[in-house]
Formats: C-alpha cells, structure tokens, sequence
C-alpha cells in the first residue's frame, strides 16, 4: 500500500483547520442567539441541503470516477512497460550471440537484461530466471 497505516492527526488537521473554525464560529453563533437572546426561530428551508447533498454527491462521483480511470490508464502503461522490457531481455537473451563465448559478452547480457527486468535476487543469475 503507498499510504501508511495510519495518518498524523496534525496532517490532517493543517489541511482542514480552517473549515473546523467555520464551523465552529458558526455553531456558537447560532448557540448564542438561541441561548441569550432566545431566538429560536433559526431554520434553514429544506431545499439548500438537499440541493448542497445533491451537488456534492454528484461532484464525488466524477470525481471517484476519474481517479479510477487515471489509475487504470496509469495500470495499462505499465504493464505495456513491463511487456515490452521482458519482450527487450527474452531478444537480448536469444538474438544475440557471440561465437567466441567471451565473458565480456555474457557480462553485457547479464547487466542488459537486469536493467531490463526486475531480477529474483534468491535464483542469482538470469538464466535460472527464464527457465522457469
């Protein structure tokens, strides 16, 4: 997973402290008129929530959905990437050949193909690899 297991609380709190006081002068606002100067007759007519929920809603899920194609497009890229480096090693591995079998050749496709590829460190050479 990229995140941590768990996110600073100051993290998150620096990113919304100025919506969190909003809030809060807001409430106590209301609080104050309600309690000192006993105005009870605060009300909020039900279409501004239902329009604010609806908007916002649909402004979450365009949202959700365009992240979820950039990650599958960014998910396709890579495994082309991944394809096309393998494809890369498997030709290295096989379309070269030196007749003289000269260990500065074999040096060459060795650093070429782990370039390439991301290589099981626990097998040790690349040969073992392919033949698996």
């Amino acid at each position: 997973m990229l995140l941590k297991h768990n996110i600073p609380f100051q993290y998150v709190f620096g990113k919304i402290k100025y919506e969190v006081l909003a809030i809060t002068v807001y409430t106590l606002v209301i609080n104050i008129l309600y309690n000192t100067y006993h105005i009870g007759d605060i009300t909020i007519p039900i279409a501004v929530p239902m329009v604010l929920g609806t908007s916002l809603s649909l402004l979450l899920a365009f949202r959700s959905n365009q992240a979820y194609d950039r990650w599958w497009e960014a998910r396709t890229i890579w495994g082309a990437i991944v394809n096309d480096s393998r494809t890369l090693a498997r030709q290295i591995l096989t379309l070269t050949d030196d007749p003289y079998k000269s260990e500065e050749f074999k040096h060459f496709q060795d650093q070429f193909v782990k370039r390439q590829i991301a290589l099981d460190l626990r097998t040790g050479t690349i040969a073992e690899v392919w033949t698996r």
